[in-house]
């Protein structure tokens, strides 16, 4: 009786041993079928096969421990790299899901690379998606967008100047420079963004002090002109734009001085900034200066005016 019990113990432990194995064994080929799949770029072939080995050696138990971790630390780059090639063809939304995927698996195993990697990638895809929003003008879904991407990644500052583009073209002055002013302190000087940030905040401000000017609110304009060079060194437009405001308030020095730096940046005509700026002298009572001003004004819808001024008015030499 005692030969037939350990005869049957024996037996038992065998096949056990064997059930065993070949767990092991197919444990083993799903992770070498995932792998070969991610290097196939199936990455949802590889998903799988890396959960069904993972669902295999859980049967295992103890000895399958390892085989487990190791398959579930190429979930979180499989995700990613699934993310990838899904935002290169632009299918944003399950670029998206597979990025959230990559960085919640990344955490379960701290991976904290790929987890900053994948929340970086769902910015970028939530922008590239927002732009997308933005050229067909649907500017409510395209702020939702962009809001999403600075939520998965709060320094993704790209972000923040694309929602400025979407204020500036609905006129909320207000929400535009928030945003593009965040664009400046996120990022390097360096960085072409936020350089295209200071240029595009330095331009609204020039085209308001110009609308300002044909309003004849000299104030308005010369608040967006201050502004404005707040963001930029300036440039021969801006400067006219001062002459004229300035001139329009009777500050005449500051008029001279922004008609000087006209000068310097106008590449083309300048008679009209020698018009304003004889006006200017003309406030300040120097009439010799006003007369070479004026006399500098050889075109443009002011020569009649400042030949007037020149002959009959100043009488200049």
């Amino acid at each position: 009786m005692n030969k037939l019990r350990l005869l049957l113990s024996v037996i038992f432990l065998s096949s056990s041993m064997a059930i065993f194995s070949q767990a092991l064994n197919e444990a083993g080929e799903a992770f070498n079928a995932g792998i070969s799949a991610a290097k196939a770029k199936n990455y949802d072939a590889a998903i799988e096969a890396y959960k069904n080995c993972i669902n295999l050696c859980e049967q295992i138990g103890d000895e399958g421990a390892n085989l487990k971790i190791q398959a579930e630390s190429q979930i979180p780059g499989a995700f990613y790299n699934n993310g990838l090639a899904l935002y290169k063809t632009r299918q944003f939304d399950n670029a998206i899901k597979s990025f959230s995927d990559a960085a919640d698996h990344a955490t379960n195993v701290n991976d904290s690379g790929t987890k900053g990697k994948a929340n970086n990638y769902i910015a970028r895809v939530y922008n590239s998606k927002g732009s997308a929003l933005y050229k067909e003008k649907d500017y409510d879904n395209a702020l939702i967008a962009f809001d999403k991407a600075i939520e998965a990644d709060g320094s993704y500052f790209k972000a923040y100047y694309s929602k400025g583009l979407v204020y500036n073209k609905q006129k909320n002055t207000a929400e535009f420079k928030a945003a593009m002013d965040k664009v400046i302190e996120l990022g390097s000087a360096t960085d072409n963004t936020v350089k295209a940030a200071k240029t595009t905040v330095f331009r609204s401000f020039r085209t308001e002090a110009g609308k300002a000017l044909q309003a004849g609110n000299f104030n308005k304009s010369v608040e967006n002109i201050e502004l404005a060079l707040t963001y930029d060194a300036g440039d021969a437009q801006i400067f006219y734009f001062a002459t004229i405001a300035y001139n329009g308030l009777s500050q005449w020095q500051k008029a001279l001085d922004s008609g000087e730096k006209a000068l310097e940046f106008e590449q083309n005509s300048k008679s009209e900034v020698y018009y304003n700026l004889g006006k200017a002298y003309e406030g300040l009572g120097d009439n010799g200066q006003a007369c070479s001003a004026y006399k500098n004004v050889t075109d443009g819808p002011n020569l009649a005016v400042a030949q007037h001024k020149i002959n009959t008015e100043l009488k200049c030499n």
